[in-house]
């Protein structure tokens, strides 16, 4: 079976993403639960501090975008619960 190389790299951003969107939801948690600062976290998980940052601001531009489309559509802003 030959495995094609355009589906090959898509596999891998695919999962890429995935992992960095786990990361990205674990870092986050992080932060809110332990009320952590970012070098404690960056620390933590073994990553730079500005990736932190990158990935605390990623998370507010989500939850604003969240919002935007909730108060456009009329529909009330769904928080799902941290821990």
């Amino acid at each position: 079976m030959r495995l094609n190389a355009k589906q090959v790299d898509a596999d891998r951003r695919q999962a890429r993403a995935y992992a960095d969107d786990a990361l990205r939801e674990a870092v986050c948690r992080w932060i809110v639960d332990n009320k952590a600062s970012r070098a404690r976290t960056a620390r933590a998980f073994g990553i730079s501090v500005e990736r932190v940052g990158n990935f605390q601001f990623q998370m507010r531009i989500k939850e604003q975008t969240a919002r935007y489309w909730a108060k456009m559509r009329g529909q009330p802003m769904i928080q799902l619960p941290r821990r």
